[in-house]
Parts: structure tokens; sequence; C-alpha cells
């Protein structure tokens, strides 16, 4: 079911079918070596079987350097093989004593389960990583555990070395490694269904052409931002910024130039942002800024901040196929509707309404500005505190 469910994958997978199967012949062989059906040297079947669990497990191992994006070292496959091989029919033809054969396979063992051990190792706090982490800590137990049957083995004596394929730690260490194999690939399939469920949400949420938040991702994330800042009694604030002029350079530039320019835009916009600020393209040219914690004032602070930065930033449109003129930068401009919850409440239909209107007041008194509620709450404080003027010139 495994292997079908890996195959079902294809592409990057495929090293982990061939891992898989390749580690179960490695036991067949195991196993096979255990029943009286065989002839000659026991040691030889049980150098067979390991190095072919050796090679499965580090065609596994690629398969999951694949998967976390690093390179992948076929060469280190071929490499150990060789050497496994090389090794075991030297050692074999030598009539070497067993202890030097068994210690020689082990350490191979030791290395390809090392090896995908490091390839495992996890980096951050999300369920992925720790997914990664876990397989890591299967894999570096079965090291741990040949690392220890290898101890066993430098330290017992010849006669009853003889023993060694009937000792009781072989079903211990092989049942383990099939647990762990399973374990593994099962987890990583996880890994691959919910990295592919990822990547579903990113394309339904983000704007392609900008790398940004489009209209549902944004609507998602406002309707979050307003449901915690409500809850906490905190601030929210929203921007809604739009390209002056954007269908001039469309009509005089082409439309593959206006593409670069919403990009760069949308790149300067979200540079500017603070930690824990969202941007989203709320239509055409039209970007809209969530800021939690924000105020009326702060809000302004950080809408002047974006439209300087635009101001002054030209957008290089060298090498850009459609261009019809010998133009290397355009400059652009924005203009910036702020408000926050402070005037309008925390409804969030009033707040895409408010900065709409306040982005529509910008445009008409000349674009290249920002346009807030300022004013309105600058009279709402002032009416708040004559109650308190009043009262105190009454006691006095």
């Amino acid at each position: 079911m495994l292997i079908f469910g890996a195959y079902q994958q294809r592409s990057l997978v495929m090293h982990w079918v061939r891992g898989l199967l390749v580690f179960a012949l490695g036991l067949a062989v195991y196993f096979f070596s255990e029943t009286s059906l065989i002839y000659g040297r026991h040691s030889a079947y049980i150098a067979t079987s390991v190095t072919i669990i050796a090679l499965g497990v580090s065609l596994f191992a690629n398969g999951i350097r694949l998967l976390r994006g690093y390179r992948v070292y076929r060469y280190r496959t071929l490499v150990v093989i060789t050497v496994m091989l090389a090794g075991n029919a030297v050692m074999i033809n030598m009539y070497l004593p067993d202890r030097w054969l068994l210690l020689f396979n082990l350490t191979a063992l030791m290395y390809v389960f090392g090896h995908a051990t490091r390839s495992l190792v996890g980096h951050g706090k999300d369920f992925v990583a720790h997914v990664f982490w876990l397989c890591c800590s299967l894999f570096a137990l079965v090291s741990l555990m040949l690392a220890v049957l290898a101890v066993k083995v430098v330290l017992t004596d010849d006669s009853h070395l003889h023993t060694f394929p009937h000792w009781p730690i072989h079903a211990y260490l092989t049942t383990f490694m099939m647990l762990s194999m399973v374990t593994v690939t099962s987890l990583l399939l996880l890994v691959m269904h919910v990295r592919a469920q990822a990547g579903l949400q990113a394309i339904a949420t983000m704007d392609g052409l900008t790398g940004v938040l489009n209209r549902r991702g944004l609507q998602e994330a406002a309707t979050r931002m307003q449901a915690v800042s409500q809850r906490l009694r905190l601030p929210m604030g929203m921007l809604m910024v739009d390209l002056d002029y954007f269908k001039k350079v469309n009509d005089v530039y082409g439309h593959l130039v206006g593409d670069v320019v919403l990009k760069s835009c949308a790149g300067t916009i979200r540079a500017a942002l603070r930690g824990g600020d969202v941007i989203g393209r709320y239509g055409g040219e039209e970007f809209c800024v969530l800021m939690p914690n924000t105020g009326e004032h702060e809000a302004m602070i950080l809408a002047e901040r974006i439209r300087r930065i635009i101001e002054v930033t030209p957008v290089n449109i060298a090498g850009v196929e459609s261009m019809r003129s010998e133009t290397q930068a355009i400059k652009c401009t924005v203009s910036v509707g702020a408000v926050s919850s402070e005037t309008v409440g925390y409804v969030l239909e009033g707040l895409f309404s408010a900065a709409d209107q306040n982005l529509y007041k910008a445009k008409k008194e000349g674009r290249n500005r920002i346009a807030s509620n300022v004013e309105q709450l600058q009279a709402k404080s002032a009416e708040e505190s004559k109650p308190a003027k009043r009262h105190a010139s009454l006691i006095a």
C-alpha cells in the first residue's frame, strides 16, 4: 500500500519506491539465510542481504533529499555499494574472521542510516518540521541500535561469535528497521499531502502577478484581524493605495510594462510594511494594506512612508519586450486613503468603504497625496474634552 501510494505521487518519490523494493529484497535474502535451504558460508548470505538493504536505504535517502530540496548525491549510493561489494568479496574469499566482516557491514549500514538521518533534520517549528524531526529520530535510533550491535560484536569472544546469526537482537533490530521505514514513508507522504494542500490554498489566495494576497485572501485576512482587534479592543488600520495614471502606462508602454510596474510597486509597498501588516491586491492597480494595532495617526505615517518611497523609486523597465520607446525607468506616484477603527468602528464593510472614500478624496484633490479621517478624530477628541472642561469650570 505504501509503495502504491508513493508511486501515485510519481517524480521525486520514485526514489522511495525503488528504495522500499530494494530494502524488501534485502530483507527477503536475510530471512532466506535463516532457513535450511542455504549452502556455503552463512556469512556470505548475510553480507549480501546487508548490501542490498544498504542500497535500498541509500535510494530512500536520495528521495528524502529531493523532497527537502537538497542536492541529490547519486554517486554516493554507487560508491557505498561498490565499496561494500568489493569489501565483502575480498573478506569472504580470503576467509577472514567473521568479526571483521560483521563490523564492516554494520559500519556501512550505520553510514547509510546516518546519511538518511542527516537529510531528515527539521528546520522551524511548524507541523512539517516536527514530522521531519520524528522521522530523523527514528533513523537515528536505528543507527544507535546498529552501533550497539557493533560494540557487542567487538566485545564477544570468537566461540560465542559463531552463534551471531541466532542472537535475539536480530529480531528486534530487523523489526525496528522495517517499522521505521514504513513509518517514515507514511509520514513523508503525509508531508507531501500537507504541502499540496498548502500549495492549493496559496494558489486560491495569492495573486499570481504580484505575489501578494488576492481579493479572497485579503478578505480572509481582514476577517481574522478584525476579530482579534475587536476582541482585544485594539485599533485596526487600513490603507487603500492606488497607482496614479496607470492606464496611461499601459497605453504608452504596453501591458507588459504595466505588469512590471504593478509587481515593482507591490514589492515596494511590502518592503515598507511592518511585521504583522498584510498587503493584498484589491483590484486592477489598487492595493489594500491591513494594519493591526494601528490608529489613525499611525496609519497616516505609514501611508506617507509608502507614498514617499514609491515617488522617489523609479521602476526599471529596461529590457521589456513590449517596450514602445527607449525609456529605461518610469516614475510612479500613488494616492492613499487611510482609515482606522478609531473613527469608523470595526465593521469591515465600513472600513473598506471609508478607505475607498478617502482614496477618492485624495485623487480628487490632485493625486500623489494622502487623505484620512484625522480631522474627524481631532474633532471627536475635542468634543469629548468639552464636558470635562465645563465640569472643571463649575467646580472652580
